[in-house]
């Protein structure tokens, strides 16, 4: 006669964050995009420590800029979402590889140039004023904990 196992069945984190999409209406340089946000804003935005994603092929780096708002005790981030750079560390020699010199933090949403995030669980994103002939409207976008972005905005906050 077979035992039948039982498996004790632990709580998974479904937790859910909402990120903003930002995309440029026209191409624009960080430096120039951040100057013109920090103009309008009573909070400045600076670069922090880049993301750094680590391949078998290259390493990539996604820039990062924070600001902290006194009034609403929130930390907003702005992340690339294309790598700034890529290194290579050996040369590829399989035809279809999955890895490239270019990456996107969102694959499906490879046209938004940044993503927003904030301190706060609960996406308030009209508290950033954003310069109006530069950026379109911000797209809110739901992010699950099993998503490996969710992963590294969590380590990096």
């Amino acid at each position: 006669m077979k035992i039948k196992k039982q498996y004790l069945k632990l709580e998974e984190d479904l937790s859910e964050i909402n990120v903003g999409l930002i995309r440029l209406a026209k191409p624009i340089p960080e430096h120039e995009l951040f100057f013109f946000i920090n103009k309008i804003n009573a909070f400045k935005f600076k670069r922090v420590d880049d993301i750094l994603i680590k391949g078998e092929y290259f390493d990539h780096s996604f820039s990062r800029y924070q600001a902290y708002d006194q009034s609403s005790k929130n930390c907003f981030s702005f992340i690339s979402n294309k790598s700034i750079t890529s290194v290579e560390k050996k040369v590829q020699n399989q035809l279809f590889s999955d890895e490239s010199n270019v990456k996107f933090l969102l694959n499906l949403h490879s046209d938004a140039d940044y993503i927003l995030t904030n301190s706060d669980m609960f996406a308030e994103f009209s508290l950033i004023l954003l310069p109006e002939n530069f950026v379109f409207q911000i797209q809110e976008y739901p992010l699950s904990s099993d998503e490996e972005l969710y992963q590294l905005i969590q380590y990096y906050e």
